[in-house]
């Protein structure tokens, strides 16, 4: 069984998760690659873990890295391509409490990199 990402509790940290997932997101198709996409690729575990999630299930690491365990699946949308999530059936039982309102930051040029990194690794519950 997967266990769920975590981002921290400050609105600044997740603003600049959500700042790395716009600036990874616009390197992709990008020729020749470059350093921060051949970095996801090769290892989206350690990836994930740098820009500021923290795994929380069986086996993560005391800082909440991503166990061997764990198989991160990358998926890329483009222009005329949509991937759509399938959820695993067992997730579908006892989901965990849905928060009833989600809270931005105030700035409305903060608002959608915090959006981005609460939705980007989400699972469902």
């Amino acid at each position: 069984m997967v266990g769920f990402f975590k981002l921290g509790v400050r609105m600044s940290a997740q603003k600049d998760v959500g700042l790395k997932i716009i600036a990874l997101s616009k390197s992709v198709g990008v020729v020749p690659e470059t350093a921060e996409l051949q970095a996801f690729k090769a290892n989206p575990e350690a990836w994930l873990h740098k820009a500021g999630y923290r795994y929380e299930g069986p086996g993560a690491g005391p800082n909440g890295e991503v166990p061997a365990t764990v198989r991160i699946v990358p998926v890329f949308d483009t222009a005329d391509t949509m991937h759509v999530r399938v959820p695993f059936k067992d997730d579908l039982i006892n989901p965990a409490d849905i928060p009833e309102r989600e809270t931005y930051p105030r700035l409305m040029d903060d608002r959608f990199p915090v959006f981005l990194a609460r939705y980007f690794m989400r699972k469902c519950r």
